[in-house]
């Protein structure tokens, strides 16, 4: 009896992701090559890879309180390029401007799936090379070499903006597939999810939006815009 209610309760959480908004490229947008539903875009010699309906971890509904999406960046700008959670933005049409949330700043109340029968903790989902880990973010992130470089703390925005949301989040899953703070060298890559607040239950169209910050100086040279829509998933 507690398997089939289980397995009931499966269907439902299936069928409402099934139902989920989420963000394609908007007509305007340039595509990957052979990728109908992500968009890039390149300035100052870096380039921008952004889908928004590629999130499947846990929790499957995770679309409902926020919006993912997944970046991939490429810098070869010959500098080394920042990367911030304050330097991305969701754009909304009426003028209100949607913020990426630090990943152990995500706080909400989920449903979770039913976890997998393999015995293995999935690893880090996001990729990267030539990557330095922001210092307050490297003990997330053991294996990778934290940036020597400034890269200042701001607790407004870390510890204080989400402050008196629930605690059940973010997961695991949220974690290890987040795009980390840190920097990227000149030939270097990273990729991961960054979770803006939820957009697709208010906005039609948004425009994701990247200020470029050189690492070393904190000096911002180039901004990348890539137009999105709001559809059904």
């Amino acid at each position: 009896m507690t398997r089939s209610i289980a397995a009931l309760l499966s269907v439902f959480a299936l069928e409402a992701c099934a139902h989920q908004k989420v963000l394609e490229p908007a007509t305007g947008a340039a595509l990957a090559p052979g990728r109908l539903n992500v968009a890039e875009a390149s300035a100052a010699g870096v380039t921008v890879t952004v889908t928004g309906d590629s999130w499947k971890g846990d929790p499957q509904d995770l679309g409902s309180l926020f919006t993912p999406v997944r970046v991939t960046l490429e810098n070869h700008s010959g500098k080394t390029l920042r990367v911030s959670y304050r330097d991305f933005t969701l754009a909304g049409g009426n003028g209100f401007n949607y913020a990426a949330i630090p990943p152990m700043k995500a706080r909400g109340t989920l449903s979770a799936r039913e976890p997998s029968s393999s015995p293995s903790l999935r690893l880090a989902g996001w990729e990267h090379r030539g990557f330095y880990v922001a210092p307050h973010y490297s003990y997330l992130y053991p294996g990778l070499e934290p940036w020597p470089g400034m890269f200042a703390y701001d607790p407004l925005y870390y510890d204080n903006l989400y402050s008196r949301w629930p605690e059940r989040l973010p997961t695991q899953d949220m974690l290890s597939e987040a795009l980390p703070e840190g920097a990227v060298q000149d030939g270097g890559s990273v990729s991961g999810f960054v979770y803006f607040q939820s957009v697709t239950s208010r906005e039609s169209a948004v425009r994701f939006e990247m200020n470029l910050v050189d690492a070393s100086d904190g000096q911002a040279f180039a901004v990348l815009s890539i137009p999105f829509q709001t559809t059904q998933g």
